[in-house]
């Protein structure tokens, strides 16, 4: 009896250290912003927070075996471990969990197991991936919204090709090239626009980088050369010469602005016309004017200045509004404005301000090395912009 009394008097330390250590582990697990479901090396429950089980919709008792409490998602014949080390993607009334097995090494792990009752051999962690599942379901309704916009202007296309071979007579009555390009540029739009959208919402700071705006512009201009003798539009750009200007965003999305306020200008015009392209500081902002002489916009003589466009873009069917609320979108994310003003030759100016970094102007020419973190995705957004 003595010897059974020092026995059960030398093991209530080590309980009472074992419950120690139960419940440091269990607020530790509370304490993740996901649910984890920590195993023993036999495979059974060892602690679960509370999050695991309402994101599993069930209780996890400690000692349950990994295969009950994984038996909605495991596939007969297949280990657990190896099946929950890959990963798995489950449904939860409604809602989707991403399940990931974790193996904790350890070069002791028989003796500890039977020393500790709290020995953890591996932990499963309980994602929840809902919001993702939204996005991605989002993403793929967009595509397909896309793509059956994108069919009118395309089918347009093909067809007017196939009438050119035919009746060059009654391809010309349709418009002929003029029209191809029209809905070319329309079927273009949508597609800026679709990947504008797509990207905008997952910026961040670390994607905007300074560069030249200056630059940006001399290299632009001289692009869209080509649309304005096809045109017999005169495109002027007046840039003085000056110091690098430099501005913080995405080059690629200002260009794509730019692209489209020069674009819209051009193919407003009417032969002979002539589309000028200012630029110029006026305190730290940089104003880029691009003036035509083709009669304004719709509502603008009564107006005098427009900065929305998406009455515009609703109006029209050629893409010409699509493009300018795409650029005014593109501005405003950069913390600048862009409107339109009647002009004295009867036109439109489009005046775009944008911040510009005028402290760091002066402290120097050498162009500064680009930020990380511009995805791919920006890229790509950069082709037929600038190459």
């Amino acid at each position: 009896m003595e010897n059974l009394r020092q026995i059960q008097t030398a093991s209530a330390p080590r309980e009472q250290g074992a419950d120690a250590d139960r419940k440091r582990l269990q607020s530790m697990l509370d304490s993740q912003p996901w649910g984890t479901i920590a195993l023993g090396s036999d495979g059974r429950v060892v602690a679960a927070s509370a999050r695991a089980s309402a994101m599993l919709r069930m209780p996890i008792p400690v000692g349950a075996p990994m295969e009950q409490v994984f038996a909605f998602c495991l596939r007969d014949g297949v280990e657990p471990y190896a099946a929950l080390e890959q990963g798995r993607e489950v449904e939860i009334e409604g809602a989707w969990c991403w399940l990931k097995l974790t193996r904790v090494e350890d070069q002791e792990e028989g003796a500890n197991a039977e020393r500790d009752p709290c020995y953890v051999a591996a932990s499963v962690a309980v994602v929840d991936i809902s919001p993702v599942h939204r996005s991605l379901d989002e993403r793929i309704a967009s595509l397909r919204f896309l793509s059956h916009d994108l069919r009118s202007p395309l089918n347009s296309i093909v067809a007017l090709t196939q009438l050119e071979e035919m009746d060059a007579a009654t391809f010309a009555q349709c418009g002929g090239m003029r029209q191809i390009g029209e809905l070319a540029r329309y079927a273009l739009g949508l597609g800026e626009n679709f990947l504008f959208t797509s990207v905008v919402g997952n910026l961040e700071r670390r994607d905007f980088s300074r560069f030249d705006l200056r630059a940006t512009l001399r290299e632009l201009v001289p692009q869209l050369e080509v649309a304005a003798v096809y045109r017999g539009v005169s495109l002027r750009l007046w840039l003085p010469d000056g110091r690098p200007t430099w501005v913080n965003g995405l080059r690629p999305f200002i260009a794509r602005a730019l692209q489209n306020l020069v674009d819209n200008a051009i193919q407003a015009s009417t032969a002979g016309a002539t589309v000028s392209v200012t630029f110029k500081l006026v305190d730290d902002l940089v104003e880029i004017g691009v003036k035509d002489a083709a009669g304004g916009l719709p509502g603008l003589h009564q107006k005098r200045r427009i900065d929305s466009f998406d009455e515009l873009a609703q109006k029209t069917s050629k893409g010409f509004g699509l493009g300018l609320k795409l650029a005014t979108r593109i501005v405003a994310l950069h913390g600048g404005t862009l409107h339109a003003e009647i002009n004295e030759d009867g036109g439109t100016t489009f005046v775009m301000r944008l911040p510009s970094l005028i402290k760091q102007q002066h402290a120097g020419d050498a162009a500064p090395a680009e930020m990380p973190g511009v995805r791919d995705s920006v890229r790509a957004f950069a082709a037929g912009a600038l190459k």
